[in-house]
């Protein structure tokens, strides 16, 4: 099922997209969540935790998705939904897949990285990924000392130039991608021929990934890049295990 189709009132454990918007209706920020076609923006709209989520289609009719992999088709969508929505926020864009959950108590600090990039005048702050290059991704355009950023968080910071960044990015998901159908190796082409005059490498302690501790008290992250059934089962595991500080059926150190 898409995340669309998964999007649900109250919380569920396979339900990605409803927790990132719940964590959003918890901050002061407001939000656009694009979806492909009418009918999921229906649904959306039905389920939406709170109305400072904008929702909007992407397309104007409910045309079945390019005959691609379906891992390609989504992320093709998604790369063209940036393109397309990214000159409307001249103040900048915060993406985020919807397998993240924000530290909401801290999400002055997260918007706060805007000014971080701003200030060195770049259109794009990103983080590098976990693994430098994975299996399957290598590429001969870029040299392999020039490691992956992860697709799932991108600060945008000027609309126009890194609507450009994303166009460019689309065009390569097009000309072909990882056999994966992963975002992330097109997207390190485009970085690395912007590498000096656009892009700037963000803190990757910002982001918990999967095998790191949420509750670390030297580097608190902002926001932590699982799926929301795996933070569950953390936390379940952290519960039985001993009384973990900040750690309760409801939420995980501010998460």
């Amino acid at each position: 099922k898409s995340p669309v189709e998964r999007l649900r009132r109250n919380e569920s454990t396979n339900d990605n997209l409803g927790a990132i918007l719940r964590d959003v209706c918890a901050t002061p920020y407001p939000a656009r969540l694009v979806v492909r076609t009418p009918s999921e923006k229906a649904r959306a709209e039905r389920f939406r935790p709170c109305p400072k989520i904008e929702i909007v289609a992407l397309e104007a009719t409910d045309a079945p998705m390019e005959r691609l992999a379906r891992a390609t088709s989504l992320r093709l969508f998604k790369v063209g939904a940036l393109a397309a929505n990214l000159p409307l926020y001249k103040d900048g864009t915060l993406y985020l897949d919807n397998d993240i959950a924000i530290r909401r108590d801290r999400a002055d600090v997260l918007m706060g990285l805007f000014d971080e990039v701003r200030k060195r005048h770049k259109a794009l702050g990103v983080t590098k990924s976990h693994l430098c290059i994975p299996r399957g991704h290598w590429t001969s355009e870029v040299p392999p000392g020039y490691c992956e950023r992860n697709g799932g968080i991108l600060f945008f910071s000027a609309a126009n130039r890194s609507a450009a960044l994303a166009r460019e990015w689309l065009e390569e998901m097009r000309q072909g991608t990882s056999k994966d159908g992963r975002d992330q190796m097109p997207l390190r082409k485009v970085l690395w021929r912007h590498r000096d005059d656009e892009v700037f490498d963000l803190p990757v302690g910002i982001q918990c990934g999967p095998y790191c501790d949420p509750c670390s008290t030297d580097d608190p992250p902002l926001l932590w890049h699982t799926k929301r059934i795996d933070r569950v089962r953390w936390a379940q595991k952290m519960l039985l295990k001993s009384r973990r500080k900040g750690v309760s059926a409801r939420s995980v150190c501010g998460f």
